[in-house]
């Protein structure tokens, strides 16, 4: 993988540059914001691994992030936001689309930097997939627990970052 690096960042990479994507330096690093084509699907850590795996099985594989929260470290799916996603099952417990406008730190160089790539974006494939195509292999993940029992969304203490 190659990113463009904005020289007077230094080594950090140039999302915005290089894939286009809503970025803003914020406290030392750099942030991106939903919105504007692109959005987030935050997935619990524990549901990431199949659903990255059924992911790439679709060639729907997109940037994936690592990041910490107050009770356990979560898993970003970042896709393109200019199609209506709509999930045909329910999500699974502590899936969340965040709404535009929500900030989601990247990875910039930083070794104080907590936003680790799951699945780094590639500069020779700078498409997302789609938000429809992400929702769809998250609602493929069986629901454990008892029916009806499905939590929709993150509490908000959980989004610390």
């Amino acid at each position: 993988m190659t990113l463009e690096l904005d020289e007077s960042q230094g080594t950090r990479p140039d999302y915005r540059g290089t894939y286009g994507w809503p970025v803003e330096q914020h406290a030392g690093g750099q942030r991106l914001i939903t919105g504007s084509g692109v959005a987030a699907v935050v997935v619990p850590r524990a549901l990431s691994d199949t659903v990255l795996a059924d992911l790439r099985k679709l060639d729907c594989a997109g940037p994936a992030l690592a990041l910490p929260t107050r009770r356990e470290r979560v898993t970003v799916l970042l896709a393109e936001a200019d199609d209506f996603g709509t999930a045909h099952r329910p999500l699974p417990g502590g899936v969340r689309v965040l709404p535009a406008g929500s900030v989601v730190p990247l990875p910039d160089g930083r070794d104080a930097c907590a936003a680790r790539w799951l699945v780094a974006p590639d500069a020779s494939r700078r498409w997302l997939p789609s938000l429809g195509a992400v929702l769809a292999a998250v609602s493929s993940v069986p629901v454990v627990g008892r029916p009806g029992a499905v939590e929709h969304g993150i509490p908000r203490e959980l989004l610390s970052w």
